[in-house]
């Protein structure tokens, strides 16, 4: 319908990146807007800043639309070609808020050329109609003849106001039945909202009208279905064709995978050993908790997209948080957490058990998307980007230090153990540290004494872990997961639209 099946695969671009035309740009624009199937479109100056070409290919498509008889076309234009201006079925001339003509297009030439003012040989009717407008002598020349001209012909100066449903009409009575005038006062119709108040049954209507809209329950014009899916292809599009996020992503769980194994290659089963695995452990959820603060970034470049799309009726908020969810959690949050655990896990010389190594890569994946959801439901509710980053990173830093390895859980002062069971930090160390250490026995030499202690030992007093609490700590990191998506899901639903 808008000519634009051509660049269906090109990219409109912005200000960096060259991509379709400025016309193409505008008939993308307007087709937004039909995606909903408006009864009535309007449009402010839709050609502004398109060569004479690309605005007459923008007002021939909407003329076609108009046709169509699916939607009304209402635009306001400035300086169009005559072509273009012949367009138009109907045309509204207003001047300094008052409108001095209003009428079929191809009769607005003959209208005021009757009032004295005729259009010049080779000029266009759009431009001269322009200069009437701006040029006040020309302006009352034109009132000054309605009124000579109803004198002359007996019509009073009297008007009959016309409401019918929602359309209000003011014209001038005709008394004489004449034919001709009743013509010329069909282009002088104008809208005068404010005698509406004349009339208490018009605008109790009206007021009716508006309340049973505002509860009417919107009608969304295409399918759940559909809607998940058109996202979900705009996501992934939107995710392919800017590789940097992605990219950095999976490098950076590659690199400091094979950094972390490389620092802690090979660790020993002693003391230092303990100490060593200890700190790999809780590195790596350091690293995966301050990698989920892009999660901010990536949310606020849609958001603003979000608000306006929800406040034009595209669809609901549950299609846009399911796929915001998808292709955040799994090819930003879930993939690099696994890269990291399988290259460090073995290169660290971690435990060798099969079921040791799962449990520690679901862990990792939790505490993962944990700390994602946390920052995704700080970036919903914060509408700065910078405040949003502030709070996500000192939240981040308090649930380290109650994490469990930089203070005992038993010597945390009274007034502040609450803090901890609030650190997401606490419960993935405490079941990464259980499910690595509780089973294994370290054996060490201290002048000359040869010892042989449990690691279990050693998480209860140099911790405070609970030994059995890999399963209860698991289902906590599940009860994060589930209380920031459906916290996530509230905000966006209630809070994420337009504010008028």
């Amino acid at each position: 319908m808008l000519g634009l099946t051509h660049c269906s695969n090109r990219r409109i671009g912005n200000v960096t990146s060259r991509g379709i035309s400025g016309g193409e740009k505008r008939r993308v624009s307007i087709a937004l807007e039909l995606i909903t199937r408006p009864p009535i479109l309007i449009l402010d100056e839709p050609t502004s800043g398109l060569d004479s070409y690309s605005a007459h290919m923008v007002v021939e498509q909407l003329s076609k639309l108009a046709a169509s008889k699916t939607t009304t076309v209402i635009l306001t234009i400035h300086q169009p070609r005559s072509d273009i201006f012949y367009m138009f079925d109907q045309t509204l001339v207003v001047s300094k808020g008052s409108a001095i003509y209003f009428g079929p297009t191809d009769t607005a030439a003959d209208y005021f050329s009757r009032r004295g003012l005729v259009c010049p040989p080779n000029y266009n009717i759009a431009d001269y109609l322009l200069d009437i407008a701006m040029d006040q002598e020309l302006v009352t020349k034109a009132k000054n003849f309605n009124d000579v001209e109803a004198e002359k012909t007996g019509v009073t100066s009297g008007h009959q106001t016309h409401v019918s449903g929602n359309l209000v009409s003011r014209r001038p009575a005709n008394h004489n039945g004449n034919a001709s005038d009743t013509t010329r006062n069909s282009y002088e119709t104008s809208v005068r909202m404010e005698e509406l108040g004349s009339s208490g049954s018009s605008t109790a209507s009206l007021s009716e009208t508006n309340v049973v809209q505002k509860k009417q329950k919107t009608v969304y014009p295409t399918s759940f279905l559909t809607q998940l899916r058109v996202i979900m292809k705009r996501s992934l599009q939107t995710l392919i064709r800017d590789k940097s996020l992605l990219v950095l992503h999976f490098a950076v769980s590659v690199i400091l995978g094979v950094f972390i194994g490389g620092l802690y290659f090979h660790v020993s089963m002693n003391l230092s050993g303990f100490q060593n695995r200890a700190g790999s452990l809780f590195f790596m959820l350091a690293l995966l908790g301050f990698s989920s603060i892009s999660a901010l970034g990536a949310f606020t470049d849609t958001r603003t997209l979000f608000i306006k799309e929800r406040s034009n009726g595209y669809y609901p908020p549950a299609p846009f948080i399911i796929s915001t969810l998808l292709f955040d959690l799994i090819p930003l949050r879930i993939v690099p957490s696994i890269f990291l655990g399988c290259i460090s896990y073995f290169m660290i010389g971690l435990s060798p058990v099969v079921v040791t190594f799962f449990k520690f890569l679901l862990i990792l994946v939790l505490f993962n998307v944990a700390t994602a959801m946390f920052c995704l439901v700080i970036a919903a509710g914060v509408r700065t980007t910078g405040v949003a980053s502030l709070a996500s990173s000192i939240v981040m830093l308090f649930m380290m230090l109650f994490g469990g390895f930089m203070i005992n859980s038993g010597d945390i002062p009274a007034a502040l153990t609450w803090i901890q069971y609030l650190s997401m930090f606490k419960y993935g160390f405490e079941a990464l540290a259980v499910n690595e250490v509780a089973t294994s026995q370290l054996i060490d030499t201290i002048q000359g004494v040869a010892f042989n202690v449990p690691g279990s030992l050693i998480l209860q007093k140099l911790f405070g872990f609970d030994l059995g609490g890999y399963w209860k700590n698991m289902i906590v990191l599940i009860g994060f997961n589930v209380l920031f998506i459906a916290a996530f899901w509230l905000i966006v639903s209630l809070r994420l639209k337009e504010r008028k």
